[in-house]
């Protein structure tokens, strides 16, 4: 049998699924898809992730003395109807210890937007390439000690450690704890 449904029982119905819409948003701010993985920063409304992480070993003639090298992927998303557009440069400024290391890649321009076509031009991913200033500092990340990445948009600047870490290299917001033996 079919209640009748008043219209008090009505607002009070809707009251309730407003209070639950907005509560679920407030639930996937604290743990859902929102978050960012731990090798991505957030610049504005960019999202940068740093990812595939390697050694280049250099030449033997010395004049090549090898590089961080990976994949940066740089994604745009300020809600619609904008675009965005600026210069490689120095974003990716690393260093092992005190020296720094030299972003070779990558180089040139950006353009993204998140309105064009839909979002097809949102991201852009480019090579990695930040080479060691000599054969010691590469060798010192090879044998653990982090290198610190500042990635600069705009003025505005946040920081990734590459890490040596299950036999390869990974981005990371935390610096791991170094444990003596």
């Amino acid at each position: 049998m079919a209640e009748k449904m008043t219209r008090r029982t009505f607002m009070k119905s809707a009251a309730a699924a407003a209070a639950a819409i907005s509560l679920s948003g407030v639930l996937t701010g604290c743990g859902g898809s929102g978050q960012l993985a731990d090798d991505e920063v957030q610049i504005g409304p960019f999202t940068v992730k740093v990812f595939g992480l390697d050694v280049d070993l250099g030449t033997e003639s010395g004049t090549d003395k090898g590089a961080i090298t990976g994949k940066v992927r740089l994604r745009y998303d300020a809600g619609g109807g904008s675009w965005q557009g600026g210069q490689y440069g120095d974003m990716f400024q690393a260093s092992v210890g005190e020296a720094k290391l030299k972003q070779v890649s990558p180089a040139g321009t950006f353009f993204v937007s998140d309105t064009l076509l839909g979002k097809p031009f949102a991201t852009e991913e480019k090579d990695l390439r930040l080479n060691f200033p000599d054969a010691e500092i590469k060798e010192a990340y090879r044998n653990g000690q982090p290198a610190v990445l500042k990635i600069v948009i705009n003025g505005i600047s946040e920081t990734l450690f590459l890490v040596k870490k299950n036999g390869g290299y990974a981005a990371t917001k935390t610096l791991p704890s170094l444990t003596t033996v």
